[in-house]
């Protein structure tokens, strides 16, 4: 009862038009930004430590623009999972670029690894992914009746979920020697022993090495994927290869870099990214103020 009563819900926000998806999305970054917390107090430490040299206005809009940008994520959740279909693939037409993401793709026999950053929408990333070509994604089981009703939005137009323990990593590497895609969140704090210190712009964070792993083991390509949000209604797709071979960690992260800095509004800086501190290093999240 409850998860037909949530997914019913879900399908009416979903059904929502795309402006007041909008609308909405920014009035619940808006209202996290007035409330203060820990999303708006993390989104600001992290902008006020990795750009000191950025006029303290200019950070303080960029946090609002990013807690704003992930309301829209959280609002337009619903349509992607559960909302009307002929919207979902018309969000979806980018022939150019789902032809880009076909030739690296298949450009290996080891298949390709694709990195979707939390970007823009990143739930909209990972579908583009899985209509042009298919993908096998790592994702965190939730509680309840929500974890079944993740599995269904985010499988509907044919991607495949395998849950991030020892047996999802097995179902990756055999999906890499089929010559498949796989996706993977590159800019997590993984669990202990999944992950080691490499620079994220210029501080020490706790990264995947599975990528690394992945890649070495089946000569997998490694590409960058994200869903820019463009005016009222749209989306704008970037697929890029790693640049060189793009699978240490300093160069993964150095890719995330990238991707972030070319849309940092839109970018989730509330996500504590620098949780862990290796040693000889202060605790990233602590204010002296």
């Amino acid at each position: 009862m409850k998860e037909r009563l949530l997914r019913a819900a879900l399908r009416a926000v979903g059904s929502l038009p795309t402006p007041v998806l909008r609308l909405f999305g920014a009035g619940i970054g808006c209202v996290l930004w007035l409330l203060g917390g820990k999303p708006r107090d993390t989104a600001r430490i992290h902008l006020d430590r990795l750009f000191p040299d950025t006029a303290p206005a200019s950070r303080r809009r960029l946090a609002r623009r990013s807690l704003i940008a992930f309301g829209c994520a959280l609002a337009e959740s619903p349509a992607v999972w559960f909302g009307p279909r002929r919207r979902l693939l018309r969000w979806l037409d980018a022939p150019e670029v789902a032809a880009r993401l076909r030739t690296l793709a298949d450009a290996h026999p080891g298949g390709a690894i694709v990195l979707c950053p939390h970007i823009g929408n990143w739930e909209l990333a990972g579908m583009f992914c899985a209509l042009h070509g298919g993908i096998t994604s790592l994702y965190k089981p939730q509680r309840g009746a929500v974890d079944a009703l993740i599995i269904e939005g985010r499988q509907r137009l044919g991607a495949r979920l395998v849950s991030s323990d020892g047996g999802g990593v097995r179902a990756l590497l055999a999906a890499l020697r089929r010559g498949e895609r796989v996706g993977i969140l590159p800019d997590q704090d993984p669990p202990d022993g999944a992950g080691a210190f490499a620079p994220l712009f210029g501080r020490p964070a706790h990264t995947p090495t599975l990528v690394h792993r992945l890649a070495d083991r089946t000569g997998a390509a490694v590409l960058y994927c994200y869903a820019e949000r463009v005016g009222a209604s749209r989306f704008r797709f970037h697929v890029a290869p790693a640049p060189g071979a793009g699978r240490d960690l300093a160069s993964m992260n150095a890719s995330v870099e990238r991707c972030i800095m070319h849309l940092p509004g839109q970018y989730w800086w509330a996500y504590r990214r620098f949780r862990r501190t290796p040693d000889g290093w202060n605790a990233f999240y602590r204010r002296a103020d």
